[in-house]
């Protein structure tokens, strides 16, 4: 019960510095919830692993006070015995090995998850300090104000034309452009 307290208390703790932390790094909402829910996600993969491996861990312990009570009982094994406890001990070695390899790999494809969810958050914030920028909102601005200057006053049903209408019109005034150079030389 004591562990339970004290793994809530860690999460909580966790959270709230990992969300005051995307608060400093003026993270969006949405970013912060997707990054809470992977770091969420991932705790509760490490816990299951880690819950497995003590699990693991009591049965080897158990196989082992087993195998010392059969040791016990007969004193003098013949070699028929012998042979099927070396053979059972040799099973449950690879057995342990094949769980250890199991445990390792989804150890680093967790690891790897982490590293994947810190480059992605990396992302977001890049984009979202493009975003951010005072100049890219002026510019797309300017274009729509442009293209609505060059056209009729009731062209666009909207009172400013869309983004995409306004890129089809610059490509074809640039492809107009280039043709006509080409026609010159």
């Amino acid at each position: 019960m004591n562990r339970q307290t004290n793994q809530l208390s860690q999460n909580s703790s966790t959270q709230l510095y990992y969300s005051q932390y995307l608060k400093q790094q003026q993270v969006s909402p949405i970013a912060e919830r997707f990054v809470a829910d992977e770091v969420q996600e991932l705790r509760k993969q490490i816990e299951q692993l880690t819950k497995q491996l003590e699990f693991k861990e009591q049965m080897i312990s158990e196989m082992r006070a087993h195998q010392k009570i059969l040791m016990n009982r007969s004193s003098e094994p013949t070699h028929q015995q012998k042979d099927i406890l070396v053979e059972k001990i040799k099973e449950f070695e690879m057995r342990l090995k094949e769980k250890e390899a199991q445990f390792q790999n989804q150890l680093i494809e967790n690891s790897l998850l982490v590293k994947e969810n810190q480059s992605l958050k990396q992302e977001i914030i890049r984009l979202e300090s493009l975003i951010k920028d005072p100049s890219i909102p002026k510019f797309v601005n300017s274009i729509v104000d442009l293209v609505r200057q060059c056209h009729p006053q009731n062209h666009f049903p909207n009172s400013k034309p869309e983004l995409r209408e306004c890129w089809r019109w610059l490509k074809k005034i640039l492809n107009d452009y280039i043709q006509i150079k080409q026609r010159m030389h």
